[in-house]
């Protein structure tokens, strides 16, 4: 099953969209998808009051897609704790992308906002544009880093990139912030441009590759 999102209007508050993934379509008709609940600010919507909702049959696979098309940077949690199916997002995707995924791909051909991937434990997320702070990271206060799965970013990121990390791949095309791999247990960190420094502060295992320069 193939499901299409699309924005209809833009947002200008945070929306909180913990609804929007593969688990939760699964088995339900358009209808159904429709009176999901979902946050706009301090207000319980509907999803279909601020999406429009398509659906078609995917005849080359039996998993559940869900296609996005648009500006959805204030849209947070999307995919989250999924466990299956694929996300594709055509646009810019808002925080917390892939909270404490199990399992599933998520694609963004944009940028994404921090805390993409925050404490996943498996599957894979891919951000063609720029990624912002704390990617795979906890929340503040936590420990409990990213604990498999991996994270391609094609793009820059910002700082504290794998913060308590345990387990899994992130992968960087472009340049990173401060403090990449901090506190990090295990795992491999991959930056193939710079690092602005404190790379692998009180890390204690795990790997940290930088392809370009790094302060001294």
């Amino acid at each position: 099953m193939l499901i299409t999102l699309t924005p209809k209007r833009q947002f200008k508050i945070p929306v909180e969209a913990e609804c929007m993934t593969p688990d939760n379509f699964t088995g339900k008709s358009v209808d159904e998808i429709a009176k999901l609940p979902i946050w706009e600010g301090n207000k319980k919507r509907l999803l279909n009051e601020l999406f429009k909702i398509e659906s078609k049959t995917n005849e080359s696979s039996n998993e559940t897609t869900i296609q996005i098309h648009g500006d959805v940077s204030k849209v947070k949690r999307i995919g989250a704790k999924m466990c299956q199916g694929k996300i594709i997002i055509e646009g810019d995707a808002g925080m917390h992308l892939g909270e404490e995924i199990e399992g599933g791909t998520i694609i963004v051909s944009g940028n994404a906002d921090s805390w993409a991937g925050s404490m996943m434990k498996n599957g894979t997320i891919e951000i063609k544009g720029n990624a912002g702070d704390y990617i795979g990271a906890p929340y503040r206060g936590s420990t409990q880093g990213m604990n498999g799965g991996t994270i391609i970013i094609h793009g820059n990121a910002g700082n504290e990139l794998g913060n308590f990390m345990k387990k899994g791949l992130i992968k960087v095309g472009g340049n990173v912030g401060q403090f990449a791999g901090i506190h990090m247990k295990d795992g491999t960190i991959f930056i193939q441009g710079n690092s602005e420094g404190r790379a692998g502060a009180e890390m204690t295992e795990g790997k940290i590759i930088v392809c370009g320069q790094i302060p001294s």
